[in-house]
């Protein structure tokens, strides 16, 4: 019994792991191909290769440094033996190297003549054995001669517990044709420098690369967590899901700010696609009653038309009137759709906006008179705009005509184009009409939106809808408020105005 629950403890621990294991992606067969995973291998192939440039370049300068003082020590202790040969012979010499004390224990010195016979060595050369003088003697006399009395040697004498010990350089010197010194300097403590050094680095660059991965597995594990989120909302989105969002963690990170940036655009999306469903129902909605006067009319003028010939003029006279209507309101929804397509207005040009007005108001004032209304234009001198003049007095046009429209008589609209203190340009048309109510007039842009006091009067509900869209293409704003107030019976009237930005510079 115990056997049986020490092994299934095993089994528990082992299952742990491998759930642990596959929780860090590592088993999955896309693992190594995510971005975050080879974007780690890219910087610890870089980390390695920057390391061995700057070993190599330690190693190298190293290695220089003390071969370099490697050389002046030699030729500092073979400059004082000849200057003891030249003041005191060979004999000094001799003795000078058989005396040899333990500070020169580095060194190996010795002395030979030219049939290679060993004349005097120091100790430590005596304790490399036979090897030692036997390799300086063959190649001394190899390399040095009359003409080249100097002559630098490079060996390696083994011991007997190091076969690869020791390595020295040295030089050989001709004092004479039958008499020739070599000093030579182990240089064993800097190779084992080396090594150590090629320990140290290849140990903590192992580590390096290890905790690397290790860290290059757990950004991959948060990363993948991360876009998994993403992922997850998109697919559900595509199936249909529109109301779908993505969490945000509030750590202030790239993926937040991502998933604000897409949570934005399904609320855009979801928004745009709400008021193409409503844009349809109420274009069926309010299309069918034209078109249904439009076959009503036909048909009654077909009868009449064969009754009395003379009739025909009227008929089609009455047929062209509710075609042109159903057209105006397609061309608006086409246009509409155009700019909210684009996101902004397309053409954009820098213009006289003072110019643009004076254009309106010379319009409408005529249309103003004709219907008995005051009309008054207050317009800023020299202001210029940036956007697209078509759109824009398409924009002023139904702000002005609906004011004229649903003003009585007597009463007057005032148009204004001016600068605000934040310099931005602002067209305002106020009127002297009945206004709209506080709570309808977030509604009044929205498309084929159509209050009751309106529904007695021509259109279609899309003047408001088509303002709001030009200004959002132009980055700018539609305002409606409240007009001047209730005077003489009349009122409170309705301020609108469409607000453009600065013009930089």
């Amino acid at each position: 019994m115990t056997d049986s629950s020490s092994s299934e403890t095993r089994k528990q621990m082992i299952d742990a792991v491998w759930r642990r294991v596959d929780a860090l992606a590592i088993l999955r067969p896309n693992f190594f191909r995510q971005t975050p995973f080879r974007l780690t291998l890219v910087f610890l192939c870089v980390y390695v290769f920057v390391a061995a440039l700057v070993f190599g370049y330690i190693y190298l300068a190293t290695s220089t440094e003390s071969r370099a003082w490697g050389n002046v020590s030699i030729d500092a202790r073979i400059k004082s033996l000849k200057e003891t040969d030249a003041r005191d012979g060979h004999a000094a010499v001799v003795a000078k190297i058989l005396g040899d004390d333990a500070v020169e224990w580095v060194f190996a010195k010795g002395a030979f003549d030219n049939s290679g016979q060993v004349l005097a060595q120091n100790g430590r050369a005596r304790m490399e054995g036979k090897s030692l003088p036997d390799t300086v003697i063959r190649e001394g006399l190899k390399q040095v001669s009359a003409d080249n009395p100097v002559a630098s040697i490079n060996f390696t004498s083994p011991s007997p517990n190091d076969p690869n010990c020791c390595r020295f350089q040295g030089r050989v010197v001709r004092l004479d044709d039958n008499f020739y010194i070599y000093v030579a300097m182990d240089m064993s403590w800097a190779d084992h420098g080396f090594q150590q050094e090629i320990k140290a680095v290849a140990g903590g660059g192992l580590l390096v690369v290890i905790l690397g991965l290790f860290a290059g597995t757990l950004i991959n594990q948060e990363v993948t967590r991360s876009v998994a989120r993403v992922t997850t909302v998109l697919e559900r989105v595509q199936e249909g899901d529109l109301k779908a969002r993505i969490s945000v963690r509030d750590s202030g990170d790239e993926f937040d700010a991502l998933s604000l940036r897409i949570n934005q655009t399904l609320d855009r999306m979801e928004k745009t696609m709400g008021n193409l469903k409503y844009a349809g129902d109420a274009i069926a909605h309010d299309l069918r009653s034209p078109l249904s006067r439009l076959r009503t009319k036909l048909e009654v003028s077909l009868l009449e038309v064969d009754k009395d010939p003379s009739q025909a003029h009227d008929a089609l006279a009455g047929a062209l009137e509710e075609t042109g209507q159903l057209l105006r309101t397609f061309q608006t929804v086409f246009s509409m759709s155009r700019l909210q397509a684009q996101g902004q207005a397309p053409d954009q040009v820098l213009f006289s906006a003072s110019e643009l007005a004076d254009d309106m108001a010379e319009l409408f004032e005529a249309v103003a008179a004709d219907k008995g209304l005051e009309f008054e234009a207050e317009i800023e001198k020299g202001v210029r705009a940036y956007g697209n003049r078509d759109f824009l007095a398409q924009a002023l046009s139904n702000l002005l005509d609906n004011a004229i429209k649903y003003t009585p008589v007597p009463g007057g609209v005032t148009f204004r184009m001016r600068h605000t203190s934040q310099r931005e340009i602002e067209f305002s048309i106020t009127d002297t009409g009945p206004g709209v109510p506080e709570k309808d007039r977030k509604r009044i842009a929205e498309r084929f939106v159509r209050l009751e006091n309106s529904r007695t009067l021509p259109g279609v509900g899309l003047g408001l809808s088509m303002v709001e869209a030009v200004a959002v293409a132009h980055k700018g704003r539609l305002e409606v408020a409240e007009g001047p107030g209730v005077f003489d019976g009349q009122g409170p009237g309705l301020r609108t105005a469409l607000v453009l930005p600065p013009v930089q510079g």
